[in-house]
C-alpha cells in the first residue's frame, strides 16, 4: 500500500472516530454514560389506550378547539418518544389492582393483589426509590389522589393491605422521599386533631381536621422533625424553597377532574392543581447532583372508570393532558433524563360503539355516486357532538348521587331528579331512567365481613353484578347505563381489565429503544432500574 493511500486511510478513520464521538456528546447522554441522571414515571391510573382515544377524539373533533391547533401534549409526547405495550398481570393472577401494579414497576417483582411494595411470596421488595435514596439521588411522589393510596404507598412503604394507610403513612415519613405532595392530611394528623388549636392554626381552614388515625400520633410534626418544609396550599407550595418538602393539600383526596377544569384558571384557587405539584417538585429536585427520581400519578382517571362516568373521565384527561404538557416543555432539550408515561391497568372497559339507537338517520353528501340521494347508515356510529356534551358535565355522577341521598324523602320525587340531573350533565332523563336509577335489589353477594359488600341492600344492576362491588357507589355506575345510547359509550365492568395499557419513553435514543415492543410491567420496573444505574438482585424469573 503506498503512503498516500495509508495516509488518506487513517484521516478517513480519524474523521469517523471524531465524527461519532461527536454526535455522542452531542445526543445520546445514556449511550456516554451506562445511565441517565434522572427519571419520571408518570403512572395514569385506569388509563388504558380506550381512554387515550377518548382524548384524542375529543381534541380533534369537539366543536370549540381546546387546544393549539387541535394537537394534545400526549400527542406530541408520542411523536418524540418510543411507543410500547404493557401487560399489568400479577404472577398469580389473571387481573391486577394498583399496589400491586405499582408494586411491579416500583421493585421489577411479581407482586400480589392489595399489597404494597411486597413480592408474589409476601416478601419485602426494595423499590426504585429506595435504591435511589440509598445511592445519593433525590426522590419525589406526587399524585392528585391522596399520598398514601396505593399508587405513591407502593414507592415508599410495606404493607400486606394497602388499606393500611395510618401505617403507611408512618411508614413514608421513615422512607422519607425528599419532596411528597397529594392529598390525605387525614393520617398524618393525631385522632384528636380537631382538638388542637395549635394544629387549626398552622392549617388552613379550607382542609378538616377530622382524622382518620386511631392513635395521637401527629406525623406532621414527625416531619418537621425530619427538616421537611410543610405546605398546605397554593400559595405556600409555590414560595416553598428547594429542600425536604411534604405538601398535604386536602383532609382526603384531591379535587377531581371536573373541578380542575372549572378552577384551574382562577386566581384565588387555594388547592394547587396536579400540574402546579409536579412544576415545583422538578424545581425542587433538578437541581441534585447526582439525580433524582420521580413518580407522578393522575390518579382519578381510575375513579372514573370505577364509576363509568364517561363525563368525568374526560375530564380527568384533560387534567392528564396539563401534566404532559409541563413534562414536554421540561424535557425540551434534555439528554440526561428518561420519561416514562404509562399506567397501572385499564379501568372499566371503556368505548365508543355503535348502536342501533336513532338509526338511519338522512345525510345530505355530495358525492355523484348518490346521485343527489341522503346517505343513510344502518347504525349510529356516534355524534361528536357527544364530545361537547361530556364536556359540559358540571359535576361526577357519585357527587350527584350523594346530594340526592341528604335530601329529604318528599323531595326526592321523579320531577326533581330529573330536573336536578339534567341541570348538571345536559341530558334529559324520563321517569324510566328515574326508576333505573334508584332502583335497589338484594345483594346476592353479602358477605357482613367485607367492607364493600356489607350491605344487605345495593343499587340494582341488571346483568355482571359480580363486577360492581363498592356499595352504594355503584349508584353513580347506572348513570352510563340510563345514558349509554346517547353517549354512545359502553363500559363492560366496574373494575379493572387485562388490557395491555400504552407505555411512551422520551429520553435518549439508545435507551428508549430498549422499552419497545410489548413488555412485562416488571420488566419496565426492571429496565427503569438499570436506566438509573442502581442494581438489585431479583428473586423471580419474568415469564
Amino acid at each position: 500500500m503506498s503512503k498516500n493511500l495509508f495516509t488518506l486511510l487513517c484521516l478517513t478513520l480519524l474523521l469517523s472516530c471524531n465524527k461519532q464521538n461527536k454526535d455522542v456528546s452531542k445526543g445520546d447522554y445514556y449511550q456516554r454514560n451506562g445511565k441517565v441522571k434522572n427519571v419520571i414515571f408518570v403512572i395514569g391510573d385506569g388509563m388504558g389506550p380506550q381512554q387515550l382515544s377518548m382524548l384524542q377524539l375529543f381534541a380533534k373533533h369537539a366543536k370549540k378547539d381546546y387546544f393549539d391547533n387541535r394537537v394534545t401534549n400526549l400527542e406530541k409526547l408520542m411523536a418524540q418518544g418510543n411507543l410500547a405495550s404493557v401487560m399489568t398481570n400479577p404472577g398469580k393472577h389473571l387481573v391486577v389492582d394498583s399496589s400491586c401494579s405499582a408494586t411491579q414497576y416500583s421493585t421489577g417483582e411479581y407482586s400480589l393483589p392489595e399489597v404494597v411494595g411486597l413480592d408474589y411470596n409476601g416478601e419485602s421488595s426494595k423499590t426504585i426509590l429506595e435504591l435511589a435514596k440509598e445511592k445519593g439521588l433525590r426522590t419525589g411522589l406526587v399524585s392528585d389522589t391522596r399520598l398514601t393510596h396505593a399508587t405513591p404507598a407502593s414507592y415508599a412503604a410495606h404493607n400486606i393491605s394497602r388499606n393500611d394507610e395510618n401505617a403507611i403513612a408512618k411508614e413514608m415519613i421513615e422512607t422519607g422521599a425528599d419532596v411528597m405532595l397529594s392529598g390525605g392530611l387525614r393520617y398524618f394528623i393525631p385522632k384528636n386533631a380537631q382538638e388542637d388549636v395549635e394544629l387549626r392554626n398552622l392549617v388552613p381552614k379550607h382542609i378538616s381536621l377530622k382524622s382518620k388515625r386511631v392513635d395521637n400520633l401527629n406525623l406532621l410534626e414527625v416531619a418537621s422533625n425530619k427538616n421537611y418544609q410543610l405546605v398546605f396550599d397554593k400559595s405556600s407550595l409555590l414560595k416553598s424553597e428547594r429542600g425536604k418538602l411534604l405538601g398535604l393539600f386536602e383532609n382526603s383526596s384531591m379535587p377531581d377532574g371536573i373541578w380542575n377544569t372549572t378552577n384551574k384558571d382562577k386566581a384565588d384557587r387555594v388547592i394547587p392543581t396536579l400540574s402546579e405539584m409536579a412544576k415545583v417538585a422538578l424545581k425542587n429536585l433538578e437541581g441534585s447532583k447526582e439525580g433524582f427520581f420521580l413518580m407522578i400519578e393522575p390518579g382519578q382517571i381510575d375513579w372514573a372508570g370505577h364509576r363509568n362516568d364517561t363525563g368525568l373521565l374526560l375530564h380527568e384527561m384533560l387534567r392528564a393532558d396539563d401534566l404532559f404538557g409541563v413534562l414536554n416543555e421540561w424535557m425540551k432539550g434534555r439528554e440526561d433524563t428518561l420519561l416514562v408515561v404509562t399506567a397501572d391497568h385499564e379501568t372499566g372497559g371503556f368505548g365508543f360503539s355503535y348502536s342501533g339507537y336513532n338509526v338511519l338517520t338522512p345525510l345530505k353528501v355530495s358525492g355523484e355516486k348518490f346521485n343527489g340521494n341522503d346517505y343513510r347508515a344502518n347504525y349510529n356510529y356516534g355524534d361528536f357532538d357527544t364530545l361537547d356534551t361530556l364536556y359540559l358535565q358540571s359535576k361526577s355522577t357519585m357527587e350527584l348521587m350523594l346530594e340526592v341521598s341528604k335530601w329529604k324523602e318528599e323531595k326526592r320525587t321523579t320531577e326533581n331528579l330529573k330536573k336536578f340531573f339534567s341541570s348538571h350533565m345536559k341530558y334529559e332523563f324520563s321517569d324510566e331512567d328515574i326508576a333505573m336509577l334508584m332502583k335497589s335489589s338484594k345483594n346476592q353477594f353479602y358477605r357482613p365481613d367485607h367492607k364493600n359488600l356489607k350491605l344487605k341492600e345495593v343499587p340494582h344492576i341488571e346483568d355482571f353484578a359480580a363486577f360492581y362491588t363498592y356499595g352504594n357507589i355503584v349508584r353513580s355506575n347506572i348513570f352510563a347505563r340510563v345514558l349509554a345510547h346517547k353517549q354512545s359509550a359502553v363500559w363492560a365492568t366496574g373494575s379493572h381489565t387485562s388490557t395491555p395499557v400504552t407505555m411512551i419513553t422520551v429520553g435518549p435514543k439508545s435507551l428508549t429503544s430498549e422499552f419497545g415492543g410489548l413488555l412485562h410491567s416488571t420488566q419496565v420496573g426492571r429496565k427503569t432500574i438499570e436506566a438509573l444505574g442502581l442494581k438489585k438482585e431479583y428473586k423471580t424469573k419474568i415469564k
